[in-house]
């Protein structure tokens, strides 16, 4: 499993964590963790693309 796989999923959590979340700040911060590993599974993903030659999409 590569990075940019690793780091969606975790974006993933922190999405369903936030809708769960019982108060606004809570959901906020999940929100902000979820932003966080997509940003990061984007730089993974990009770098592969570098590394390959494969296109990236963002969703």
């Amino acid at each position: 499993m590569d990075g940019g796989t690793i780091y969606r999923e975790n974006y993933e959590e922190c999405r369903a964590e936030a809708a769960k979340a019982n108060s606004p700040s809570s959901k906020a911060q999940w929100l902000l963790f979820a932003d966080e590993w997509l940003r990061l599974a984007l730089a993974a993903e990009a770098k592969s693309q570098h590394d390959t030659g494969n296109p990236v999409a963002a969703n």
